[in-house]
């Protein structure tokens, strides 16, 4: 059964009214108090009682300091903004963004303190943060236990701590992966557009009108064609969007490297074979059309919309970058790919890897 949300904005407001709850909610688990008590009274540096008490959230978000999202990675600037968003959290202030309670304040403290980043490392200051972060009860249990280990490990790849780390099976794993994802698009743009600076200026405006055609086809991809039952369902589409925008990383690597073997000539012509498995993928959505949850044939037909955008900016970017590659060539291998996309349908993950699982039938995707 094909499923998606249908109503992402009915999503984030339960998501949002779940995390108020969990945060009003945190004071009074017993596990928690007993694990932090010890650790309430660590004092705090001179410059946080220098902080005035702000009346609404600060619009600084730390996290994006902290990780360089769309600005460069600044530990001190994190610092300054994480203690205004610990005192506006403590004033119960509703935050301007999800990310920034989760990922700020306290819990910014957290990482910086524990780290050694930016700051001269505190463990004691970092399990008092930890505490007050927000975290679900058996969370905050979990990063007072390996805060506690790391007590006595010098600085190494193993001692670093990160709130994400080891929250499988918890709602706070969506917040996680969403974050991740920021910085993976990140990454990939900055990689793109190390590869196309020095290419000439044609080529690169092709390229960028690729790049928006590619993001416009992997989010309605992720939020209309993959199987997202069960409580992970964000998770699972934020990874499907992923696995699609990495792949095109992977292409158009391989095809500056010219490590990308066009297809043989009699696998050229692929149009019948892609409308007859687009055309039973519609059919399979109508039938389910009584479950609400199920996936729409207009669902389906948007994305196979987008696709086709993104597919004709492929053919007019490698006509100007790519010449040797012919037309026929690359059509053929985007649309073997999309056959395989929607032959993979519904999409069961690999816990290991978080990628799509090939069928035992389904051969691989045909782009990298």
């Amino acid at each position: 059964m094909l499923l998606s949300m249908r109503k992402p904005w009915l999503a984030l407001a339960v998501l949002t009214i779940c995390t108020a709850q969990l945060f009003a909610q945190l004071g009074d688990d017993p596990e928690m108090k007993s694990a932090c008590a010890k650790y309430e009274e660590t004092p705090l540096p001179a410059e946080a009682l220098a902080v005035a008490a702000p009346k609404r959230w600060p619009f600084c978000n730390s996290y994006k300091f902290y990780a360089g999202t769309h600005t460069k990675a600044d530990y001190e600037a994190a610092r300054k903004c994480a203690w205004s968003e610990r005192l506006a959290s403590q004033a119960g202030l509703e935050p301007l963004y999800l990310f920034g309670r989760a990922f700020g304040g306290s819990a910014m403290l957290t990482m910086l303190y524990s780290n050694g980043e930016g700051v001269e490392k505190n463990i004691p200051l970092a399990i008092r943060f930890a505490c007050e972060s927000g975290w679900a009860p058996g969370q905050v249990d979990g990063h007072v236990e390996h805060l506690e280990v790391l007590k006595g490990r010098r600085a190494s790849s193993d001692s670093t701590f990160r709130f994400c780390d080891g929250l499988p099976g918890s709602f706070m794993e969506d917040y996680c992966e969403r974050y991740d994802a920021q910085q993976a698009d990140q990454t990939r743009t900055g990689a793109l557009s190390d590869l196309s600076s020095q290419w000439p200026e044609p080529q690169r405006k092709a390229f960028a009108a690729l790049q928006e055609a590619q993001k416009a086809y992997s989010s309605l991809h992720a939020k209309g064609e993959i199987d997202t039952a069960g409580p992970s369902r964000t998770s699972q589409e934020i990874r499907a969007e992923q696995s699609l925008r990495n792949s095109f990383l992977a292409a158009v690597r391989a095809l500056e490297s010219g490590g990308l073997s066009p297809p043989s000539s009699g696998e050229i012509n692929q149009a019948e074979e892609l409308n007859r498995v687009f055309n039973k993928a519609v059919e399979d959505a109508e039938a389910a059309r009584t479950n609400p949850d199920a996936v729409m044939a207009e669902d389906l037909e948007s994305t196979q919309e987008a696709w086709i955008k993104y597919r004709d900016a492929w053919l007019a970017f490698a006509k100007l970058r790519y010449p040797t590659l012919t037309s026929d060539s690359l059509l053929a291998l985007l649309t073997r790919d999309r056959i395989a996309t929607l032959q993979g349908l519904p999409c069961e993950y690999d816990p290991d890897t978080s990628d799509c699982l090939q069928p035992d039938n389904q051969p691989p995707r045909p782009l990298p």
